[in-house]
């Protein structure tokens, strides 16, 4: 008589502060203007303009993305291009921006047979490379329009991949890639937006340093966790 086969398991992981101490969206565009077309970082005010009529709510993140991407990276990337952008970009940012925290618990999952789904709001076409790097097994991210050619274009296709719309995007992957609905789910996050995706999960893991993230994961009902710490353990 054969064991029966255990639940499948899942460890879904936000990037930016999570994964990743920085931020990659406007490091990423500043990265890419420096490394491609120095001549675009005279469009820095125009780029700051953008993110202060954002900050103060003056138009969503829909608008703000595809308005900084064609700013400064123009209004394509070829598939080569991008590709080639994407992979150094991971290259430059992986290891060395990974917290210590996030390593090991990555590789906690990984051992503990979970399957590694990388959930973001950051464009696809680099935060793919940054998962791949990582050897996470799936991603979920923003998607942008594709021309005829295969080109990226600034334009979202679909929703920014933020929130209860990140929270639908995992749902949808679950859905094919645990259909019986029996996963055991962690998720790990720095931020408030995540609590839809939090509650897909057994597991939800608020990440950062200080009595802030202890106070607010215990209101929720989560757990906390600093990644700038070695070991994994839950902080209270």
């Amino acid at each position: 008589m054969t064991d029966a086969p255990s639940s499948p398991r899942v460890a879904i992981y936000d990037l930016d502060r999570t994964v990743l101490r920085t931020p990659t969206f406007t490091l990423f565009l500043l990265w890419a203007a420096w490394r491609e077309a120095p001549w675009r970082l005279l469009l820095l005010p125009a780029l700051a303009a953008l993110m202060i009529g954002h900050a103060l709510r003056l138009y969503g993140r829909d608008r703000f993305k595809p308005a900084a991407i064609h700013l400064m990276l123009g209004k394509s990337i070829a598939p080569a291009r991008a590709e080639a952008l994407a992979a150094a970009f991971a290259a430059w940012r992986v290891p060395r921006d990974v917290p210590p925290g996030a390593a090991a618990c990555i590789a906690r999952d990984r051992a503990e047979g979970y399957r590694l789904l990388m959930a973001t709001a950051a464009p696809e076409f680099y935060a793919s490379a940054i998962a791949e790097a990582l050897g996470f097994d799936a991603i979920v991210a923003s998607r942008h329009r594709r021309d005829n050619a295969g080109n990226w274009l600034p334009l979202l296709d679909g929703a920014n991949c933020y929130g209860a719309e990140k929270a639908r995007r995992v749902s949808e992957w679950l859905a094919a890639n645990a259909p019986d609905g029996t996963a055991h789910i962690r998720a790990y996050s720095d931020h408030l937006s995540d609590a839809p995706t939090f509650a897909l999960a057994g597991e939800a893991w608020l990440i950062g340093r200080g009595n802030k993230y202890i106070r607010l994961a215990a209101k929720h009902g989560w757990r906390a966790a600093d990644f700038e710490d070695v070991a994994v353990t839950e902080v209270r």
